[in-house]
């Protein structure tokens, strides 16, 4: 099991062409979009009618679509102490993993 965390730059216009393309990727979350262009994305290895679907490979794709001005990897784990898929255990962060959004303006207002 992969988990990615990536910022994904593009120009601020052509984010309406990209998010929901992303956003259509089988285990990817945009979980921060501040409409600057900088996208900061959550990508995991995603089974999808039994063909995997790895992170890094999801990641390169979208280095590779013409509105992306660059990638950047800011954190990998990867890791054989992950549930078996199907375990009945978490199996998408976005079940244990709050919002970004919501850290940040707990960490604005003083919060933890």
């Amino acid at each position: 099991m992969s988990i990615l965390g990536a910022v994904v730059r593009v120009r601020p216009q052509h984010l309406d062409a990209v998010l929901p393309r992303a956003a259509a990727l089988p285990g990817v979350d945009v979980a921060l979009n501040p409409g600057d262009g900088r996208l900061v994305m959550v990508l995991e290895d995603a089974e999808v009618e039994g063909v995997v679907h790895s992170a890094a490979a999801t990641l390169a794709a979208i280095a590779l679509w013409p509105e992306v001005l660059g990638t950047s990897l800011v954190y990998e784990y990867s890791g054989p102490d992950a549930p078996p898929a199907g375990s009945g255990a978490v199996e998408d962060y976005r079940a244990w993993r709050g919002s970004l959004k919501e850290w940040a303006s707990n960490t604005k207002s003083g919060g933890s």
